[in-house]
């Protein structure tokens, strides 16, 4: 009897159809040695693989686009914000006309007056300006009693100016002094030019200059122009100053209204409101028109003296 080689073993079996022992080609689509069900199993299998790996493909494809148009919109910011830094270098150092400049509330002063004043002159850049620069300018010139300048988008500087507006005149030695309600000089002229407002007579001032504010008795008698409505101040022509103490007006009908030393402008001015209205509507011939607050009137002729007040 022959010995097996290897004492201890079982001898194996080959059995024809055992898959263990049959070699199948990758390339065959059909493995004649496995079932459907496993076949099946297989292509599923295989078709999961390549929808995860189609998947991970496209995953990895979007991060690439987004990554691309990430960069693309960065480049795009960065020569944006390069080109708008050129842009406003070369408008900012460049004498080239650029934007525009409204001017609201100039009355008397003409466009080029405020651009004069304002700064710009042969040429407006709004870049080149500055509102804070323009704004301190114009507060200095005396035609102007504010102003407010701001900048609007895209190139616009917009201006409002306040103008000063002569409110009485004041008798100089070498001419008349235009003074505005605070009692600033903002004009001077050798003659009086054709404007009705009241005048200031009794008193000469010396060596009144532009800009310079006129003081007490003067300021009194301003103040209580200011304190009449704009009708009734149109018909005062005149306002006496020379003695401090008996400060009076006159009105355009020659009526004298005394205002004392000039305090309390406001009670005078409505005092003197209220008389002359009822002085015309009565149809009564005035006198004269005390505004003292501390007097009451004693007796009131209505022939041709009109409203005499004196004192208690």
């Amino acid at each position: 009897m022959k010995q097996h080689p290897y004492p201890g073993r079982r001898p194996r079996t080959v059995v024809p159809n055992d898959p263990h022992d049959v070699f199948v080609p990758p390339h065959l689509d059909r493995d004649p040695l496995r079932s459907d069900e496993d076949m099946r199993q297989a292509e599923e299998e295989e078709r999961r693989r390549q929808q995860l790996r189609q998947a991970a493909r496209l995953k990895k494809k979007r991060k690439q686009q987004k990554k691309a148009r990430a960069r693309r919109r960065r480049c795009t910011i960065i020569l944006g914000v390069i080109g708008v830094f050129a842009l406003w270098l070369f408008l900012r150092l460049a004498p080239v006309p650029f934007g525009t400049i409204i001017v609201d509330g100039n009355e008397n002063m003409s466009f080029d007056d405020v651009y004069r004043a304002a700064g710009a002159y042969s040429y407006v850049n709004v870049v080149q300006l500055s509102t804070d620069g323009i704004e301190e300018r114009l507060k200095k010139d005396l035609r102007i009693a504010d102003a407010t300048v701001t900048r609007e988008f895209p190139a616009t500087i917009h201006i409002e100016l306040t103008e000063r507006k002569p409110a009485a005149i004041i008798t100089t030695l070498y001419g008349f002094a235009y003074v505005d309600k605070t009692g600033r000089v903002i004009d001077l002229e050798p003659q009086i030019k054709g404007v009705s407002l009241p005048i200031m007579t009794g008193k000469k001032v010396d060596n009144l200059l532009l800009g310079d504010t006129i003081n007490d008795p003067t300021s009194a008698a301003m103040a209580y122009l200011q304190s009449l409505p704009p009708d009734l101040l149109k018909t005062i022509a005149e306002v006496n100053v020379g003695n401090p103490e008996s400060i009076v007006a006159y009105t355009t009908d020659s009526i004298p209204i005394r205002l004392g030393k000039g305090d309390d402008p406001a009670e005078r001015a409505k005092m003197t409101e209220t008389l002359l209205t009822e002085a015309k509507s009565n149809g009564i011939n005035v006198q004269y028109i005390d505004t003292d607050l501390r007097r009451r009137p004693l007796r009131q002729n209505k022939g041709a003296c009109g409203l005499i007040f004196k004192n208690s």
